[in-house]
């Protein structure tokens, strides 16, 4: 086992303190980062930090992490990355005004994103997904 696979393995531990995932979430190494990213103990705090990450999977993690903020999730609800977008609204957590970011006839929101909220149990939801120009026939 190499350093890295130890950080990796004590950044997913949920005995790791608070204090030692802020040094892990520096680290270099892009596992590492993924696993602060993913571990439910990381704060708010840091979590908001990995959401800048320039890595896109550290992104995508933050964004499945359940422990994120609102405000990470919005940030992260206009990543670049349609993977980061699509974990931020499968976030159990995510609430409704940013879905509204998603469906509001935003040009940006890609088809996998649109496909998932046309499932969505709030009609409302449902509805500014179908006013979506980018909406398929299949999906309506």
């Amino acid at each position: 086992m190499n350093t890295s696979d130890f950080k990796s393995l004590l950044a997913e531990s949920e005995f790791t303190s608070k204090e030692f995932l802020e040094v892990l979430a520096k680290d270099k190494n892009l596992e590492v980062r993924k696993s602060v990213a993913k571990n439910p103990n990381t704060s708010k705090e840091i979590l908001k930090i990995l959401a800048n990450d320039k890595d896109w999977d550290v992104r995508e993690s933050v964004a499945k992490n359940s422990n994120i903020s609102k405000e990470t999730l919005e940030v992260l609800a206009k990543d670049k990355s349609w993977s980061v977008r699509v974990h931020v609204v499968l976030n159990p957590n995510i609430p409704r005004e940013i879905i509204e970011i998603f469906v509001k006839r935003n040009p940006k929101t890609s088809k996998e994103i649109l496909e998932l909220l046309a499932k969505d149990k709030s009609l409302n939801v449902r509805k500014h997904v179908a006013r979506n120009p980018k909406i398929s026939k299949k999906i309506k």
